[in-house]
């Protein structure tokens, strides 16, 4: 067998690229089903509805995203144990990020219900727009243990670098997405109720799908007799101990996110749905840039498995310089075609208008967040959960309180620049703690 998953390739800037470029393209696995809901709600005209999906998408993807902790935990592990060369820690993370993503996706579903009937009212949008957003939000969780899953997959094949399959496995999530969302909701006429069922169907697929890729893909990673353990109690400890603390951070993020979403809705329905818009342009952005974070991740730990300070400055240099080229493109795309890029997802000229002012904040996203993306992927790759708890926290207290200041006195302006000062935040604690982890190499 000529290909085995611990051929560990050296740092490169080429390595870099091979490594982001499949993933920029995988991430919209995280905001297109979204995205394709939003834009085929959007082109009805129903102001209503798409205020309704606003709300309903924030809050599932607040629910599911909060487990977020699966697909980075299980990246950085399994990094770390590629960098290492150790197949059966490969296997082993594998196995016990799947049994938790099963526990927690049949969690989610004896709870959806009374956590709609508290949370969505905590938006304070209007009677109609409540009403379809608990719609979708029970139809898009139906597929919770599948979407956990598949943040596992993707995850550990992440961390192996495998970034073709996992490429593989989004296109086909996301292309099964969009037909079938056009087909449920212009052909069967369901509205929010088809987009939420077909983002559902289509991340059921692509778990049974990606359950055989990694099948096959350990049959191909060099095993000892006694393999892949699911209960080695002080492994099992260090990776529920990690990933809680990364479980807070995503927390934290989402929940910012969701309240700025609720303040939005505060201001009118119209300001609702330009809001929802452009908070699913800046989604996109961010996992766009997202792709070199997850280079930082992986190449981070691999260096850190093999202990090798040199390669770990060279990810995190290199995944900075290659995000930043990204991210001054994407703002000059926005500044040239930011107007044309709204109206794909709404023609309804009170929400056009209504986004077109708040226009500059998503110019100025990509510059400003990219800093705090890649320090992430470098801590997710180190898996120093504590830290990125801790810094989250600081930036979402910090943007909180800067809203009750800023909104007063600048409106849907103010929300948008306390945005920002989270990403700032974000950036600021995780640079004064990154020397922590080249210093633990030397020990």
């Amino acid at each position: 067998m000529t290909d085995t998953v611990l051929q560990t390739p050296r740092v490169t800037h080429s390595r870099i690229l091979a490594v982001a470029i499949p993933a920029i393209l995988a991430n919209f696995s995280a905001v297109l089903p979204n995205l394709v809901d939003t834009a085929l709600i959007g082109q009805t005209g129903d102001a209503i509805a798409l205020g309704g999906i606003s709300v309903g998408a924030s809050l599932s993807t607040f629910v599911l995203w909060a487990f977020a902790f699966l697909r980075l935990g299980t990246a950085g592990f399994t990094a770390q144990a590629y960098g290492a060369e150790d197949g059966d820690e490969i296997k082993a993370t594998l196995n016990r990020a799947l049994a938790l993503a099963w526990i927690f996706g049949f969690i989610i579903l004896l709870v959806m219900v009374p956590l709609a009937f508290v949370a969505v009212p905590m938006f304070g949008s209007s009677e109609a727009v409540a009403d379809l957003a608990a719609r979708y939000f029970h139809y898009r969780l139906f597929s919770a243990p599948f979407d956990l899953t598949n943040y596992v997959i993707f995850g550990w094949l992440v961390g192996l670098q495998r970034m073709g399959r996992a490429l593989a496995l989004q296109l086909l999530l996301n292309g099964l997405n969009v037909v079938l969302c056009y087909l449920l909701v212009f052909r069967f006429h369901l509205g929010i109720d088809g987009a939420a069922i077909a983002t559902a169907i289509a991340q059921a697929v692509t778990a049974v799908v990606g359950m055989i890729v990694a099948r096959r893909l350990l049959r191909i990673v060099p095993l000892s007799d006694e393999s892949g353990s699911l209960i080695d109690l002080d492994k099992l400890f260090v990776l529920v101990s990690v990933n809680f603390d990364i479980f807070l951070r995503t927390l934290a993020i989402m929940f910012v996110m969701v309240y700025f979403v609720g303040l939005g809705a505060r201001m009118g329905d119209a300001t609702l749905a330009a809001n929802q818009v452009l908070f699913s342009l800046m989604a996109t952005i961010a996992q766009t840039l997202d792709g070199f974070a997850q280079s930082a991740e992986t190449l981070t730990g691999q260096a850190i498995g093999a202990r090798d300070r040199g390669q770990l400055r060279f990810a995190v240099a290199g995944s900075l310089l290659w995000a930043f080229i990204l991210a001054l493109g994407l703002s000059v795309l926005i500044q040239q075609y930011g107007a044309e890029i709204v109206g794909l997802f709404s023609n309804d000229p009170a929400v056009i208008a209504a986004a077109e002012p708040y226009l500059p904040w998503l110019i100025a996203t990509p510059l400003v967040a990219l800093w705090c993306y890649i320090l992430d992927g470098v801590f997710i790759g180190a898996t120093r959960g504590r830290e990125m708890r801790n810094g989250m926290v600081i930036a979402a207290l910090g943007a909180i309180v800067a809203q009750y200041f800023a909104i007063p006195a600048f409106g849907n302006n103010g929300l948008w620049g306390s945005l920002m000062l989270f990403f700032v935040l974000r950036a600021v604690t995780l640079y004064l703690w990154y020397p922590r982890i080249p210093r633990a190499l030397a020990h």
